[in-house]
């Protein structure tokens, strides 16, 4: 009997988005570490016991070797998640770490450990996450909602100018998506429609506004992230 073919998919955290930044000061080569991971994990098929391991990776952008920690996560057919869920130089690991529980102590540290959320919006988020894997490993064609909603958000002032000016089959169908972006901030929860607002709408800065609402840089990040994800979910449901 030919033995199973599994899909091994890297998912890179927000905590190990952070630790990444934290150490360079840019943003982490996500699609690098992700290929080169998934790779490394396939080599590896059978051979990773249990929920967790460690893996040295060269960083060839920072010119650095690191080690990076993998959890084992959720699985859909054949397709097996694996969480990167933190990063540090590779010199700065050590056995004493690990085996006295420091290392796993700080990987289950998230970014705001005193975050509440709604689970409901923590169910259909990560539901979305899950399908947008799934499309994206067997090619499914379709629109890239998020890319839609994040051109829409970033561009918010012009082309609610551009909507306003109507007259061609563009513009009206730019009005369209763009009203239909004010409903579904609209039904954001209080938080969301606030970070929404402030980054997109007036224009605010990230630091700025983490300043204004008490969040340092790296919680504003996650929950910008997380405030559009919500976006992505509303703006799914358009018939």
């Amino acid at each position: 009997m030919a033995a199973e073919i599994i899909i091994n998919k890297v998912v890179v955290t927000d905590e190990a988005k952070f630790d990444y930044e934290c150490l360079f000061n840019r943003p982490i080569p996500k699609a690098d570490i992700k290929r080169e991971t998934e790779e490394y994990i396939d080599g590896r098929q059978g051979r990773i016991n249990g929920f967790y391991f460690r893996t040295k990776y060269l960083d060839e952008t920072a010119d650095e070797m690191l080690m990076l920690f993998f959890y084992k996560g959720k699985r859909f057919g054949k397709m097996q998640l694996w969480e990167l869920s933190g990063v540090c130089r590779a010199d700065e690991w050590t056995r004493e770490a690990e085996d006295d529980g420091q290392i796993r102590n700080w990987l289950n540290t998230s970014l705001d450990s005193k975050e509440s959320t709604d689970w409901v919006w923590d169910l259909r988020i990560r539901e979305a996450e899950q399908k947008r894997l799934l499309e994206e490993e067997y090619g499914k064609e379709g629109d890239d909602i998020m890319a839609a909603i994040k051109e829409l958000l970033k561009n918010y002032k012009l082309n609610k100018a551009k909507a306003a000016v109507g007259g061609t089959v563009e513009s009206k169908r730019l009005k369209e998506d763009m009203d239909f972006l004010d409903v579904c901030i609209a039904a954001l929860d209080d938080e969301a429609r606030e970070i929404i607002s402030g980054l997109y709408i007036n224009g605010q800065s990230m630091s700025k506004l983490g300043n204004r609402l008490g969040y340092c840089k790296a919680a504003i990040y996650k929950k910008r992230n997380r405030a559009v994800e919500m976006l992505e979910i509303l703006f799914a449901a358009r018939v």
